[in-house]
């Protein structure tokens, strides 16, 4: 599979987006949207199954009879289906510290490098301390499990892109 960073410069068009390569002069091209994409997928699969021959006979001679799959009962399977055809990838501004993000699909060993990192180099690698804006429960130290601080310091830390990610 190859993959490479494209820098999207125009979502105008619901369908095509205008987009070029990271980091690389010249002129964008068009790529399809995730929905037009996502579109095709969900048509290509209805086609195969719209061609699939079912027998029908007690003689063993196959009888051309095709099935319909998304009919309006099958709907929710054909929802469910997980179409990812690209992935958003955004430039952040650099932080004070050195920020080491392990990206990667489930089940392919994260956490395992991270412990092992961590186990090895405790001087170099730790846990990241979340901040949160709860108050603290009576054995909790700030600074320990969390850092607690107030709404107000937390959104404008947001602002400011203080965080790698952020949630509620």
């Amino acid at each position: 599979m190859i993959r490479f960073l494209l820098q999207i410069i125009s979502k105008d068009d619901h369908n095509w987006w205008q987009a070029r390569k990271d980091n690389v002069a010249g002129s964008a091209g068009l790529i399809p949207s995730p929905e037009l994409q996502e579109w095709r997928t969900a048509c290509s699969t209805i086609d195969k199954t719209k061609h699939e021959q079912v027998n029908c006979s007690i003689f063993g001679r196959k009888k051309k009879l095709y099935k319909d799959k998304y009919l309006a009962k099958h709907n929710a399977v054909f929802d469910q289906l997980d179409l990812v055809t690209y992935e958003e990838v955004v430039k952040l501004p650099s932080f004070k510290r050195k920020t080491l993000v392990l990206l990667g699909a489930h089940g392919v060993g994260r956490r395992h490098i991270k412990n092992t990192l961590i186990n090895k180099f405790p001087d170099k690698y730790a846990y990241p301390v979340p901040h949160t804006t709860r108050a603290p429960r009576a054995d909790e130290e700030n600074g320990r499990a969390y850092y607690f601080i107030s709404h107000d310091e937390m959104m404008s830390d947001i602002a400011v892109n203080q965080y790698l990610e952020y949630g509620k």
